[in-house]
């Protein structure tokens, strides 16, 4: 995987090949993009694994998707022409520091698209003015923490021995 993802004149979408050589783009969702990503959530397994989230039952997913795409920055991962993973980057209460989810469907996992996503969102948050990019993730999943920490994520001291770590990038 190249390191183009990370040049400041990086444009969406963006093409890109996973650990196995496969190809994958990355890029910003569209308004048309919502029922192939409803579609991924419905695939997505575990269920509520990360925090509870994407919710179990379809009506809660829509409910929940329409309720994170009104605002921030959504990225889809399209593997084969399929919407196969979502990244967003929500501004947070304080208009310094951006939030970070992502959601891999099971098929793509472990090929290094998920830390190209979270490199990319970095990146996108540094250039659009963020000073901290956030995010929690559960002390279990060691494959995204690994993941974030190739994205230059360092954890929170406060939360070195809880259920959920927190971790920031800061510019």
């Amino acid at each position: 995987m190249g390191t183009g993802i990370l040049s400041v004149s990086a444009q969406l979408p963006i093409l890109l090949t996973d650990k196995h050589g496969e190809p994958f783009i990355i890029r910003e969702f569209e308004s048309t993009d919502r029922l192939a990503l409803h579609r991924m959530y419905l695939d997505f397994l575990p269920k509520r694994a990360a925090q509870g989230l994407p919710p179990e039952s379809e009506c809660a997913q829509s409910r929940w998707l329409d309720h994170v795409l009104k605002g921030g920055i959504h990225l889809l991962v399209e593997v084969d022409d399929v919407v196969q993973g979502h990244l967003m980057l929500i501004p947070m209460d304080n208009e310094s520091s951006i939030e970070l989810a992502i959601y891999l469907n099971q098929a793509i996992r472990g090929r290094g698209i998920g830390t190209a996503m979270n490199k990319l969102a970095v990146n996108i948050a540094r250039l659009k003015g963020y000073q901290k990019v956030w995010l929690s993730v559960e002390v279990t999943n060691v494959p995204a923490i690994k993941s974030y920490q190739k994205a230059g994520f360092k954890r929170t001291p406060a939360t070195m021995w809880a259920h959920e770590i927190e971790m920031e990038v800061i510019f």
